[in-house]
């Protein structure tokens, strides 16, 4: 199931792709005491990087969380922060982990702890967002699919060389050829969004007037 969280941590992850590393899970994940830990997200590519994320809620304040998982990684780590969130960055030998904190109340902390492996085999040699409906000029910015037991999904970003209005227009004109409904559409100033359905599927496109270009997102999902 596709979720939404601060996505600070996606550029970083490109790092593994360029070094020797074995595999790792959730079972490597130093957790403190008392610390209840719930799943996000399984099963997801990120520009086809391996990428698992769960969340956390623990009786500390960020600083002892911070302490805590330096200490447990004997200081090999980055200190840095995205908003209200603290993170925390370390990378070993077998893959990249990272741990978003900030504070709930005045006794505890919730968070996020992302596990990234290396490309699963193969995954390096597809097409960041084959099978993605895209005008020929349109280039991938990030490409997110999540095949967890719940629920597929996938979650594109393109930037379009071309205006939002012409961008729709060929989306419209596109959907429709492959056999999508359009559900509703949503126009403001600057945005344009369209829901689309296709038998269990569902597929929302949003478009945002960028300086001379156009951003697109597509969220995809079944049922």
């Amino acid at each position: 199931m596709i979720k939404h969280w601060p996505l600070v941590a996606l550029p970083l992850l490109g790092l593994l792709g360029t070094s020797a590393y074995a595999e790792c899970d959730h079972d490597d994940f130093p957790r403190m005491d008392a610390m209840l830990v719930g799943a996000i997200a399984d099963g997801m590519q990120w520009n086809n990087t391996a990428m698992n994320v769960r969340s956390f809620r623990v009786p500390a304040t960020p600083r002892q969380v911070k302490d805590f998982y330096g200490k447990q990684w004997k200081e090999a780590v980055d200190y840095t922060t995205f908003g209200p969130w603290e993170q925390i960055l370390h990378i070993n030998n077998q893959c990249m982990m990272m741990v978003q904190v900030q504070a709930q109340n005045e006794r505890y902390s919730y968070g996020k702890l992302m596990l990234t492996n290396p490309p699963v085999a193969g995954a390096s040699d597809r097409r960041l967002g084959e099978g993605v409906p895209m005008p020929a000029e349109a280039q991938v910015v990030s490409d997110m699919q999540s095949d967890d037991p719940l629920r597929k999904g996938r979650v594109t970003m393109l930037l379009v060389a071309d205006d939002i209005q012409r961008t729709r227009a060929w989306y419209e004109s596109e959907m429709l050829h492959r056999g999508w409904q359009l559900e509703h559409r949503s126009t403001l100033a600057g945005s344009v969004v369209l829901n689309y359905a296709k038998g269990r599927e569902l597929l929302t496109i949003g478009l945002l007037r960028h300086e001379t270009n156009t951003q697109v997102l597509l969220t995809r999902m079944d049922q």
